[in-house]
């Protein structure tokens, strides 16, 4: 390996020359991505936490001032990375530091507390004394600052300056690494490699993981757990001995196997896994402290079913490759191939490998026993984390993964499978791949490579081309055309697709922020990556919920009955019926609140801001739901308790799966549709869709109501999120009626009501479906009826 390594492109240019007193300076690629990833993903996510156990006769002051003296030496240990307001670029500013700072007595020791990025300090330490010769030392260091490399470094001058050693200054920082970056990447290599990458992983699949317990989350929230085991010694003794045969490295035979074990176990003979490796790519570099890892996506192509020795080398052949082309940065390599991308998946992989090598090598003092601390995370940033280390008792093989995919059983099970499959290859190594035996299968454990979306990530250019409606859009379009350099930008232009890449993501979000003062986080720009998406995410938080208001639907004396909108948000279905009622009747429209909670408690203020008395709550469909809640909590505070008459409303129940866009739009052209008496036809599975057929019905007026369908769905998306996350509880004593659909197969009597009231549920079917029901001829005499009984019983 070394003599092939050797012609990496660092040795074929000038020294990294080192800036005196430098205080600000560009960032590098590593940590320009660094502070991109804590933008969009959940902070602390890329803190890299350690905690040692130290035996014996500790002197905390020397190795409080020994931490102080390190952290003074590397200038990026004392940094912070700022953004600059006007292109929403980031550089790394050099800040003083004192010893208080650093050992920050409201730290817990979680390494997964957050940094703030630009105020810093992002190093952390905390000593606890846990007997008189027994402390923990706690360090947390975010990943812009430090990697795995760095640990090494930083052990060893920190055991030297405890025990007084002179330390000499550092030849190189890593801001004079950054500039040396920079400007070698403006000279022509960026888009050499860029090319290389683009052939390298063209037409790669666009998920490879391993068979999952769930479906894909469309927004995952990163929990997830960790697994260690111990490689078995025969095992590690095999990894070691056929890694010297071939002329390959411990992380090789591994990464083999792994991509070996995934094609068998998913079926996919396309495998791409991600993979740190170290930048340090030049000998100036071995004693800098910072972040030079850069990952990369490996690439297997195991459809002839080679023997693993086969396999192993041609993996071996594309490691070393890969540090030829080391110096893209990944989130550039991202922006070159351009997969589909969605929040469910991360880009290129989803699985990651990572070789630690021997955490053991710490030069520590010999009157102190230093042992590292087991600390499990309950974080994953991608489906699967593995990562092997060498310890004092040998070598660990740790598995983090995604909770929301993976019941613990499973990856067990996996972690066995892969662990006897990579004892087999390198037992056998002539035997092909698929003559390994495995019990785990595609059949043992639901698709894990179905996801929201994934399917119809590249449709997005069949879409209807439209120009710019809204002011919003009319702005975003010429920020677009100024940014990306293009002549013209259409409502469905997709900003990745038009050449966007992140980091003008953050300077087109920065723009946004000084021309309306909406911050949007980075994220929102990957989930609205098309003109009129990212618009209407704009409008939407530029108008907050109102103040609801009681709308009169029909006048009368005495005590009022309170009628709530359906999941469409509209109170117009009432306005026939309400003129029957014989009693005061006031409607509550939807204004934008995103909880049922939430709505109960703005509702029950609007009713009692007014002087008549209210005789009962109720509404069609969600709005029997809210005004059930209404009730229930106005009887909480207050004692009484009113009836609610619902018309055809059920019960939530718990939906695992977020509807797709897709459905959203479906579900509401039917709901629209058969509140205004009008088919809209099926197969409407688009916003533009939508549009146009409303068009052609009628529904819309062009160009005012360009806007229209955007805010209906909108607000009809709010109600359905709402109601999906509601749970409802009781029990409620009071008196509760549902007129139910009886056109409606296989619902339930009482439609669920029965379980959360103490008294019977009171249930009148009448004729019609769902929405029928709410135009029958019998709904407006038996809601009159149930409210004079309201009357009598008051």
């Amino acid at each position: 390996m070394s003599a092939r390594a050797a012609r990496l492109p660092g040795g074929r240019t000038a020294g990294i020359a080192h800036h005196e007193s430098l205080v600000e300076a560009p960032v590098s690629e590593q940590q320009r991505a660094m502070w991109f990833l804590e933008r969009t993903g959940r902070p602390g996510t890329y803190n890299i936490g350690s905690t040692v156990r130290i035996r014996g006769e500790l002197d905390v002051p020397a190795l409080r001032r020994a931490l102080a003296e390190v952290v003074d030496r590397h200038r990026i240990l004392r940094s912070v990375l700022t953004e600059t307001e006007s292109e929403g670029d980031v550089r790394q500013r050099v800040r003083r530091l004192d010893e208080i700072e650093l050992f920050d007595e409201n730290w817990d020791g979680r390494a997964e507390a957050p940094f703030d990025l630009g105020t810093g300090p992002l190093v952390r330490a905390r000593i606890d004394r846990q007997g008189p010769d027994d402390h923990l030392f706690s360090l947390c260091f975010h990943h812009a600052v430090y990697d795995g490399g760095s640990a090494p470094v930083f052990w060893r001058e920190l055991w030297r300056a405890y025990r007084g050693e002179r330390l000499d200054e550092p030849a190189v920082q890593y801001a004079d690494y950054a500039i040396w970056q920079q400007r070698r990447l403006a000279g022509g290599v960026l888009d050499q490699q860029a090319q290389w990458w683009a052939d390298t992983l063209k037409g790669c699949p666009v998920l490879t993981t391993l068979p999952a317990d769930r479906p894909r989350p469309a927004h995952p929230t990163g929990a997830g757990h960790e697994l260690r085991l111990r490689m078995p010694e025969p095992v590690r003794r095999g990894v070691d001995a056929l890694a010297e045969t071939e002329g390959a490295s411990f992380y090789m035979v591994v990464l083999a196997a792994l991509q070996a074990f995934v094609s068998r176990v998913a079926g996919q003979d396309d495998v791409v896994i991600g993979s740190p490796l170290s930048g340090r790519v030049r000998p100036e570099l071995r004693e800098v402290i910072g972040c030079f890892v850069n990952t990369v996506a490996t690439r297997a192509d195991l459809s002839d079913d080679p023997s693993f020795r086969t396999h192993l080398s041609r993996t071996r052949d594309q490691v070393l490759d890969l540090f030829d082309h080391l110096e893209l940065p990944f989130d550039r390599v991202v922006e070159t191939v351009n997969p589909p991308r969605s929040p469910s998946w991360s880009p290129l992989f989803q699985m990651l490998y990572v070789h630690q090598g021997d955490i053991t090598e710490r030069d520590t003092p010999p009157e102190l026993h230093v042992t590292e601390v087991d600390e499990r995370t309950d974080s994953a940033k991608f489906d699967w984390l593995v990562t092997t280390w060498q310890d004092a008792d040998g070598m660990v093989l740790s598995i983090e993964y995604a909770t929301e995919l993976f019941d613990d059983g499973t990856v067990r099970r996996l972690a066995d499978e892969f662990l006897g499959m990579l004892a087999a290859a390198v037992a056998d190594p002539e035997a092909a791949l698929g003559d390994h035996p495995l019990t785990a299968s595609a059949g043992l454990v639901g698709s894990a490579t179905a996801a929201p979306g994934a399917a119809d990530a590249p449709g997005a250019a069949e879409l209807a081309a439209e120009k710019p409606v809204t002011p919003t859009e009319r702005y975003l379009a010429g920020l677009w055309q100024q940014l990306l350099d293009v002549p013209r930008v259409r409502r469905n232009d997709d900003f990745f697709l038009l050449g966007g890449h992140s980091f003008l993501g953050i300077r087109l979000l920065n723009r946004v922020r000084l021309q309306y003062g909406v911050d949007l986080p980075a994220a929102a720009l990957f989930e609205a990556r098309t003109l009129y998406r990212l618009g209407r995410v704009i409008d939407r938080a530029l108008t907050a919920p109102a103040a609801p208001e009681l709308l009169p639907m029909a006048e009368g004396t005495g005590p009022a009955f309170f009628l709530v909108h359906p999941v469409g948000g509209g109170v117009g279905c009432y306005a026939a019926l309400a003129r029957h009622l014989g009693c005061p009747v006031y409607a509550l429209e939807a204004v934008g609140l995103g909880t049922v909670e939430e709505m109960a408690e703005a509702y029950l203020a609007a009713v009692e801001s007014t002087a008549l008395p209210p005789l009962a709550l109720g509404g069609w469909s969600m709005g029997g739901v809210v005004a059930f809640e209404m009730a229930r909590r106005l009887e909480l505070r207050t004692g009484r308790a009113l009836p609610v008459l619902m018309i055809d409303s059920h019960v939530p129940e718990p939906d695992t799966e977020p509807p797709t866009e897709a459905d959203l739009v479906s579900w509401f052209a039917a709901d629209w549709g058969a509140a205004v008496g009008t088919d809209l036809g099926p197969s409407l599975t688009t916003r533009e869709q939508l549009w146009q057929r409303a068009r052609e019905r009628g529904l819309l007026e062009p160009p005012a109501d360009a806007g229209l369908v955007e805010r209906l769905l909108d607000r009809f998306e709010t109600n359905l999120h709402a109601l999906r996350d509601f749970t409802v509880t009781g029990p409620y004593p009071g008196r509760v009626c549902l007129i139910r659909a009886d056109d409606e197969p296989g619902d339930r009597d009482d439609h669920g009501w029965g379980a959360v009231t103490t008294r019977p549920v009171r249930t009148i079917a009448l004729r019609g479906d769902h929405y029928g029901v709410m135009r029958g001829p019998e709904l407006a005499p038996t809601l009159a009826r149930l409210l004079q009984e309201a009357i009598d019983h008051g």
